[in-house]
Order: C-alpha cells, then structure tokens, then sequence
C-alpha cells in the first residue's frame, strides 16, 4: 500500500524559487519586476520551510528539496488569504486561464528542445522527435533546424503530430539540439451537443472503432478495485450521460488536489494510489477521468500537447469523453487550480468542464503520439520550469541524483484572427 508522498531531496533552493516565481508571479516577473517577483517567491519558501518542508544540506552546504513537495505544500493551503502566495497562485492560473481569445486565431509556436541522455542503437541512427500540431490547421510547413551536431542529420521525416530527425551517432559530441517553428490556428474546444435530430441528452453508446478508447489498460490505466468502487457509486441517478460525466467531473475535482506526483509513489495499482494519495497530475487527474468514464461505458482518451498560455505555455493532458458520433467532450482536470477543488464555484468551479481554450494538440492516445525516439524518460524523474528572459523553460531530471535528461525552451506568438491581418504579439508580454 502507498505510505503517503516520498522526499526526493535533490533540487537546490534556488531552482524551487524560481519554479514558485512562475507559477505565483510570473505576470510582475514579465512586466518588468522580476527582483520583487523572485524575492516573494523567496519569502514564500522560506514560509514553507519554517512550517516543516523537508530540506537537507548538499556536500557543499546547499540547501537540497524536493520541488514537487514544495509546490504542494503552496497549493495544500487553498483559501489562506493570510499566505501571500496562495492568492498569487490562484490569480496567476486564472488570468492564464482567461488570456486567450475564444474565435480561431493563428499561433506561431517555438521550441529549442535539447537531448542529454540517449541511448544509441549500433549501426543505426538517432531518432530524436519533436510535436508538431497533430488536430490544428497547421500553416505551411514547420521550420526544423538541427543545431548540435551540425552536419550531423541524415534525415526529417514529418508525419501527423510529430518531425523525426536522424542523426549520425558518430557525429554526436555532447547534447543534441533541435529547433522547431510552426505556424497553425486554434480556438476554443466546446462540447458540440448532439446531432441535429438526437435526443438533447445525447447517447454514451460505443460505435464501431471505438474499441481503443475503452481499454482496461493504458499508460497508467489499469484495473482497480478502488476506481471500480468509486466508479459504482458514481453510476446511479439520472439518465443523462452528459449529467453523469458532469458529475464524475465533479466528483474528481473534489476528491483530488492538483498538484505534483513522483511515479515511484505509484504501486500495482496506479490509479488506487493516486486515490489513496489525494493528488494528481494532467496526466495522473486525466487517467483517472478517462478510466471512470470508461468503467461506465463511455469511449474517452487522453489528448497531450501545450497549454497556449502566453505568459506561460507548457506541456499538458487532459481527457476527452465520446457522448456520441463525432461528440467528444473535452473534461481538464487541471481547472482545479482556479476553483481549488470546489466544484460549486460559480465561475470556477466548471471552468474547463466540456470546454478547453486553444491548444496546440500533439498526441490523442492511444493511436497517434509523438513518442521518445531514442530519448525515453529516465526509469525515475522530476520536472522543474522556470523563466529565461522571454522564454519558459522546462526540464526533465533523473532520479535519484537530479541529472537532467531533456531541456525545451518554448516562446509563442499569438499572430491574429484566422483571416484577419497579421498582429504581433509574444509571450514577453505580460
């Protein structure tokens, strides 16, 4: 059975600020006061570490947390005006929440994605892959350029969602690095409703081809006796499948917090101890949504890709539920940050309930996903995201010892109106 959350002591003070800075004041960091937002992110940790937050002292003196620890800590003190740092949160997600325009726009994403750790398979090449827009309208062709090592490509090859480069191993002196611009249009995702002619209520019945999205087992989806018990209470009541998904929405939302999980806290039952622990990630909230949505009949899967935020983009999942031919019904667990887990809040409390803002989809799973090549995720990880001048910069560490494995540093720029002219704007704005 999971114990509760372990301590991976192993990120210096000074990286936990930073990641406490974006996710509390990266709009004052952006608008020009980057000491002040550093320094209440400072005081924020220091708050936390009188209050218990685990730390430990490095061969050299540093202080060492654990990052995921320390930003849950900040989230766990939901409604404590008294904490600076919680109504800053909460106020940053929100205005990352409402900064895009609902109609299409054209979006020009940039990533610098660089490889520190590969495996190469003798006698063949390195596969390195980046996403490209996988559901979007995509404009032109993405501009992908290998800069370390030069000279190195042996070949591209583009396919839905993703751009996979070759690369000559013999070639490769130290971390690989790519860029990637692509141009495309997204807007607002909203439940459909029902066909012209169908019951208003709309129909849960699987079609043909819907098998995929039904599965017991994927990713971390697997059987388990907690979510089928969780699942069975939720069934009862009334008839309407869009009332029932609503309601297991709701249900979630309450009974986990959003925050961080290391995957070695996970045992044979992955989605029991996501349970059991009362957290989750976009991607443990939205397994656990996609699998009781499944336990009661309904085709549903997992969409992975970028959050457009222009502040601050970055990767995200969330869950989408088929209520009948065509109708998929966009459910993001994530809305938990601007309710803080209160499903009745009137603005906030179905926030990205059958509803999402423009996103750049790269994955639907479990058919089409962009993959990891020659790169896969060390056995055990974190992630850390801070700001590096106007770019937001995301990082994958190994466990136990913090070595980093990946680095993408992502920019956007929100161009204008599909059909309309071409604006400026990026995300050093605030």
């Amino acid at each position: 059975m999971t114990a509760g959350p372990s301590q991976q002591l192993v990120v210096p003070a000074a990286d936990v600020v930073e990641q406490i800075l974006v996710q509390c004041w990266i709009f004052e960091a952006r608008g020009g006061d980057l000491d002040g937002a550093r320094a209440r992110a400072e005081r924020t940790l220091e708050r936390l570490l009188s209050r218990g937050l685990p730390a430990r002292r490095g061969p050299g003196g540093e202080l060492l947390l654990d990052p995921y620890a320390a930003v849950n800590a900040l989230k766990s003190r939901a409604g404590a005006p008294a904490d600076e740092s919680w109504p800053a949160w909460q106020a940053t997600t929100r205005r990352n929440a409402t900064s895009l325009p609902a109609a299409p726009h054209r979006y020009r994403f940039l990533l610098r994605r660089e490889w520190h750790a590969f495996a190469p398979s003798p006698g063949r090449p390195l596969v390195f892959r980046l996403p490209l827009p996988l559901r979007d309208a995509q404009r032109g062709a993405a501009e992908v350029s290998l800069v370390e090592p030069a000279g190195g490509l042996v070949d591209r090859r583009d396919s839905p969602g993703r751009v996979e480069l070759r690369v000559d191993p013999a070639a490769v002196r130290g971390p690989v690095v790519a860029e990637l611009g692509v141009t495309f249009v997204a807007g607002e995702g909203r439940d459909p409703g029902p066909p012209p002619g169908a019951p208003a209520t709309g129909s849960g019945a699987p079609e043909a081809g819907d098998e995929p999205w039904l599965r017991d087992r994927e990713g971390v989806i697997a059987p388990s006796p907690a979510l089928a018990a969780l699942a069975a209470s939720l069934a009862g009541g009334a008839g309407d499948p869009r009332a029932l998904l609503d309601r297991v929405y709701d249900r979630l939302i309450s009974l986990l917090a959003f925050g961080d999980v290391h995957r070695g806290d996970l045992d044979a039952d992955p989605l029991g101890s996501v349970l059991r622990l009362g957290v989750a990630d976009c991607v443990l909230g939205s397994s656990v949504l996609v699998a009781l949505a499944r336990a009661l009949g309904f085709p549903a899967r997992i969409l992975s890709g970028f959050l457009l935020h222009p502040a601050n983009l970055g990767p995200h999942s969330w869950a989408e539920v088929k209520l009948g031919p065509g109708r998929w019904v966009p459910f993001d667990f994530g809305a938990w940050c601007y309710s803080a887990g209160d499903p009745t809040d009137p603005v906030w409390g179905g926030f990205f309930r059958g509803r999402v803002d423009a996103r750049l989809v790269a994955e639907v799973a479990p058919r089409d996903f962009t993959g990891w090549g020659s790169a896969p995720p060390p056995p055990a990880w974190f992630r850390l995201e801070r700001l590096r001048g106007r770019r937001i910069e995301h990082t994958l560490h190994a466990l136990p010892d913090g070595r980093l494995a990946r680095r993408d540093l992502l920019d956007l720029e929100l161009l204008g109106p599909e059909g309309g002219p071409v604006g400026s704007g990026g995300a050093g704005g605030a």
